[in-house]
């Protein structure tokens, strides 16, 4: 029995056209990572370096912290598991909604999720009283930077607060920050640095911002040795393919792909935006790659958009949400008036 999908991008069982159910950059894949990947190939004969060393040392210097900080994983969703076998927290805090993966690598290693529910009346942006949840016996707070599937960015002085108040209570925080290279100011706002609190951990992947969904590459950053080997001895040997650490370093060297991505984003989620909402649809303010959507009609919108070969996300198993929320990735503007139109014909059905 196959586990039940939580997840978009299910192209396998549907027959998809355009993919809204992902929040993948629309660019695509970097040509010089495409080209890595293909090239590296040709030494598929050989085992890939068990600690990527490479592909450490040009994450370290592209992003300014230190390569022996710095874990390797198969997608940052292997890191979260590996995170929590290494911890076993027993009571875990998140927000909700938020991404679900959370709570199932949190079971998987015998703990407890907590959620704060975030305000609808407030955008479900993070909040003061969040802060106040870290206490007693939590062990782990997770906190996911922009939020998916909100896309709202916690403000800079709370996520200060946050991380002084896990500091107090022994408490590890773990900072996905897997969409902020989307974000103008992002590289203002991270916490990859050298001098990352040795009480959190930073979670990056390629997946997202370099469209590599399929070649799993991620990482974790820390300044608390003890417990980076603890997390790479939870690791497989071997966990990430050549072809995914030769396309990440070239990745890394891409000129100007960023910029290209954050202004395409920009403009793209403010067009989508406003379409949307001229069509009586509610828009949550997002400052990601995608936009959370309610729909205040009876439509089985998933379900009438596949048939046109249009999947995007149903929202409606997210802890905090329910029926009428959908997420949107914001693709190219070709793509998006195709999915514009499309959800127009829909809604002219009902």
């Amino acid at each position: 029995m196959h586990k039940k999908l939580i997840h978009g991008g299910d192209v396998y069982r549907n027959r998809v056209a355009y993919d809204f159910s992902v929040n993948i950059n629309p660019l695509g894949m970097p040509e010089q990572s495409m080209q890595a990947a293909m090239d590296a190939i040709l030494q598929a004969n050989q085992y890939p370096d068990p600690i990527g060393e490479q592909l450490c040392e040009a994450i370290s210097y592209h992003k300014h912290i230190k390569k022996e900080q710095i874990v390797l994983g198969n997608g940052a969703a292997e890191l979260l598991y590996a995170l929590c076998f290494a911890l076993r927290p027993k009571k875990v805090l998140t927000v909700a909604p938020t991404f679900q993966e959370y709570e199932a690598a949190v079971h998987a290693s015998g703990g407890e999720i907590l959620y704060y529910y975030l305000n609808e009346k407030n955008e479900y942006a993070i909040d003061d009283k969040f802060v106040e949840q870290i206490a007693g016996d939590i062990d782990l707070v997770i906190l996911c930077n922009p939020n998916n599937p909100t896309g709202s960015l916690a403000d800079a002085e709370l996520v200060r607060r946050i991380i002084v108040q896990c500091e107090k209570q022994h408490v590890k925080l773990c900072m996905d920050e897997c969409f902020l290279e989307f974000v103008r100011e992002g590289s203002e706002r991270t916490y990859l640095k050298t001098d990352c609190p040795r009480h959190v951990i930073v979670l990056r992947a390629f997946t997202k911002i370099y469209a590599m969904a399929g070649l799993r590459l991620g990482y974790m950053y820390m300044t608390d040795d003890s417990l980076r080997d603890k997390i790479r001895s939870m690791l497989q040997p071997w966990n990430t393919s050549i072809p995914a650490q030769r396309a990440g370093i070239f990745a890394l060297c891409e000129e100007g792909y960023l910029e290209k991505t954050i202004s395409l984003i920009e403009a793209e989620r403010d067009y989508l935006t406003r379409q949307l909402a001229s069509m009586g649809a509610y828009v949550y303010h997002s400052d990601a790659n995608y936009l959370l959507i309610r729909l205040d009609i009876e439509c089985n919108l998933v379900k009438e958009l596949l048939e046109k070969g249009i999947l995007i996300r149903d929202c409606s198993m997210f802890q905090g949400l329910g029926k009428g929320y959908y997420r949107i990735a914001i693709r190219s503007h070709s793509e998006n008036e195709i999915l514009i139109e499309n959800w127009k014909m829909v809604l002219a059905k009902e």
